[in-house]
């Protein structure tokens, strides 16, 4: 007989699947779909539930909801997208007290790595027209190019997910 795998497990790896799928649409398209913002949130009771560890859900519940109300305001001045807003929330409430801080870290450095990759490559593709990578002229509309950031804010998820197996 084949045992059945831990509820746990296959909630975290749940989670990890879905931030993939998130980090994927939005590189596609600019766009989280609300429906992975929902089903993370959604499989975390059932880590909760099924994991043996004493886990702070109560503390995860308030920083995941602190954080949607913050990412709500910043979308509402622009600063950040609505699906980032929701995706950063959901994973936070995995992340807990515990691991908040790095998840936070990892998704601020992967973000930054990604809007200098951007950056670059915009950079590259004007001094093709100009001749030198550093002389090209600035781009006063490339504050306004969109960042699939669903990417920074997976590579963060996927670590909280990793380190909740156990095997981080």
């Amino acid at each position: 007989m084949i045992p059945l795998p831990d509820t746990s497990l296959v909630a975290i790896l749940g989670f990890a699947g879905l931030l993939v799928a998130a980090a994927i649409s939005d590189a596609r398209s600019f766009v989280i779909p609300n429906r992975y913002c929902l089903a993370i949130a959604l499989l975390y009771p059932a880590h909760v539930l099924s994991t043996g560890a004493n886990v702070d859900w109560i503390g995860a519940m308030t920083i995941g909801m602190v954080l949607l109300v913050v990412g709500f305001l910043l979308h509402l001045g622009r600063i950040v997208g609505g699906g980032d807003a929701k995706l950063v929330a959901a994973v936070a409430l995995w992340a807990g007290t515990e691991l908040l801080v790095e998840f936070l870290i990892i998704t601020g450095v992967a973000g930054g790595a990604m809007a200098l990759a951007i950056w670059i490559r915009h950079r590259m593709s004007l001094a093709a027209s100009a001749g030198l990578f550093f002389l090209a002229p600035p781009d006063p509309n490339f504050v306004k190019q969109p960042m699939p950031y669903a990417l920074a804010i997976a590579s963060g998820g996927l670590y909280v997910a990793f380190t909740l197996t156990g095997l981080g």
